[in-house]
């Protein structure tokens, strides 16, 4: 059983909504109100990206917050060529992967009395498994599945919020989907 991807919006069609060009005009003017209408639009779906992009969901709020302080303050450099929540989510991955570059990973030392994974038993534990799954892939992995199948994005919308080729998404999203079926097949063998 495959999980279908979510789609909240439209697919790009290269053309920013009228009224969020109208709210980024406003706010480069200083309307602070028209930024805070931006942020209520987008904010649910950027703390969404980051919750599945940083393994510390204690960071998520915090990061949320980072990504609109730096999206007003680089305001006056988005030229808007792409849609808003493009622009956003481009902030917010760059955001997850400075927070994930601070971080040191933390080295635990296994022993026997340790399971080394957790066991499901239920067909309803498939979500909580695969998301276990997603967050065990490497991150230029995870942020470009995620923004795909989690958000709904185009493969053009997942380029350009990430900054890479197309071919090097879809590259990406490939792998990605590909490490999580294999793992979907073992968890169905047992």
């Amino acid at each position: 059983m495959r999980p279908a991807a979510v789609t909240i919006w439209a697919p790009y069609d290269g053309a920013m909504d009228a009224e969020d060009a109208e709210l980024v005009q406003r706010a480069r003017a200083g309307d602070v109100d028209a930024f805070g209408e931006l942020v209520r639009r987008y904010e649910r779906r950027v703390a969404v990206v980051l919750a599945r992009l940083l393994d510390d969901t204690r960071d998520v709020e915090e990061a949320t917050q980072d990504v609109f302080v730096k999206a007003w303050r680089s305001l006056e450099r988005f030229r808007g060529e792409a849609v808003v929540f493009t622009w956003l989510y481009r902030i917010a991955v760059n955001e997850a992967l400075m927070r994930r570059r601070r971080r040191r990973p933390e080295l635990t030392e296994l022993d026997e009395e340790t399971p080394a994974a957790p066991v499901f038993e239920h067909a309803d534990d498939l979500r909580s498994f695969l998301l276990l799954q997603l967050q065990a892939l490497p991150f230029d992995l995870r942020a470009p599945v995620v923004l795909r199948d989690h958000e709904g994005l185009s493969n053009q919308e997942v380029a350009e919020a990430l900054g890479l080729s197309l071919a090097a998404t879809k590259s990406r999203i490939h792998r990605a989907r590909m490490q999580l079926r294999v793992a979907l097949e073992k968890w169905e063998r047992n």
